[in-house]
């Protein structure tokens, strides 16, 4: 490593100076110190936090947040098949695919990387940096004593340059893709089909019959702890679980986030119960939907979380932003909602042995890509939707 260059590793972002942080990052919340703080003060079990920052004559060049943590492959695979084979080997190795992990990116599933480099650099220095990178992260994982290397969240429009930082034997597969609507100069719905527009109208008279939607902008202490019963209970339910959060996150996040940060709040107009909440952060172009949390009963479920993607563009229209950020899963529902997708890709690495063989020869069947759904716009609106999302320079699939 060149006399120019230094790096410190730390465990906690308050190491890292705020004017630092914004030199690489900028304002964006998902990729803000506040929202890693956020994940650091939470408590999680088990997840250990570390922090790379590389200074080229003592100018911030890079910041890596990373964290190690016993991954469930089990979780995060998009395959039935693999599900089922891991669940069969259980049986005989009740730990098979629990693997101690070195992950870069923000514990709090974000769909966003987190592996950067200052705009002001050449590109030779890039490729010094990038180096340096590359190096530290092996011999952390190693450190840790984790089993590889994770490299997570990796939109399309990001890859090539994140495979220009990590560009020694890493493996990029693609993951479950993000989600994302446009919000056009029509009101919403009226640029999607016909069958859209229905669907939209049905399920909305269905909501306004029975509840209502209100906003708390604080949800610290008793809110956070009722949001998170209700987030425990979706992902109970969901096929994939990629984190597990507690109260005190979200309780951090409304502490630390203030007024970029609310739940919206779907009650029942007879009894007032709360049967909905939805914690949305605000950057500056878009909404961003982060988690949801639903009271289950039998006969509402489809009624209440479709509304929650309606309400959500609607408030996007009234404060005037560019699109939401809707993330992974339930492709359908949000694609007939109007959602355009973009692919995700993770990145792997391990020294040797089986851990290689596993990545280079199994992962590729672990992490499968998905199919998606056609766009549901009106021929008249589709370029003008698609542009949108285009100019913030994400790459769409459908």
């Amino acid at each position: 490593m060149s006399n120019k260059y230094t790096i410190k590793w730390s465990t906690t972002v308050d190491d890292i100076q705020d004017q630092d942080w914004i030199r690489i990052y900028g304002t964006d919340i998902m990729r803000s110190k506040q929202f890693i703080k956020a994940n650091e003060e939470a408590g999680f079990k088990d997840v250990t936090f570390y922090n790379l920052q590389v200074f080229k004559d003592r100018e911030i060049a890079a910041i890596v947040p990373c964290f190690n943590y016993c991954i469930d492959i089990l979780n995060i695979t998009s395959t039935v098949l693999i599900k089922k084979w891991i669940v069969g080997m259980r049986k005989l190795f009740p730990s098979f695919l629990k693997l101690r992990t070195f992950i870069t990116g923000s514990y709090a599933c974000t769909c966003e990387h987190l592996i950067e480099y200052s705009s002001s650099l050449t590109d030779n220095e890039i490729n010094e940096v990038s180096d340096i990178i590359e190096q530290e992260l092996k011999k952390k994982c190693e450190e840790t004593k984790a089993k590889f290397i994770f490299i997570k969240d990796i939109r399309e429009h990001y890859l090539q340059k994140v495979k220009r930082v990590l560009k020694t034997d890493f493996r990029f597969l693609e993951s479950y893709p993000t989600t994302l609507i446009p919000i056009l100069d029509v009101p919403y719905p009226n640029a999607l089909k016909k069958k859209n527009r229905k669907r939209y109208r049905k399920y909305k008279e269905l909501f306004d019959k029975r509840f209502y939607w209100t906003i708390y902008d604080d949800f610290t202490g008793k809110t956070a702890d009722e949001f998170y019963e209700l987030y425990l209970a979706v992902v109970t339910k969901a096929k994939n679980k990629f984190e597990f959060l507690n109260a005190e996150f979200f309780n951090k996040l409304s502490e630390i986030m203030g007024d970029r940060a609310f739940l919206f709040v779907a009650k029942d107009k007879e009894t007032d119960e709360t049967r909905v909440m939805e914690l949305i952060l605000i950057n500056e172009e878009k909404l961003i939907p982060l988690y949801l949390g639903i009271k289950y009963k039998d006969d509402d479920t489809k009624v209440l979380y479709l509304n929650t993607i309606f309400n959500t563009v609607k408030e996007a229209e009234k404060r005037k932003k560019s699109f939401i950020d809707l993330g992974q899963t339930s492709y359908y529902p949000k694609a007939m909602s109007g959602a355009l997708i973009e692919r995700i890709h993770y990145g792997f690495w391990a020294k040797g042995g089986i851990m290689k063989f596993m990545i280079n020869h199994l992962f590729d069947k672990i992490f499968a890509p998905q199919l998606m759904p056609d766009h549901v716009y009106l021929a008249q609106y589709a370029d003008n939707a698609h542009n949108i999302l285009s100019n913030y320079n994400f790459v769409l699939v459908n």
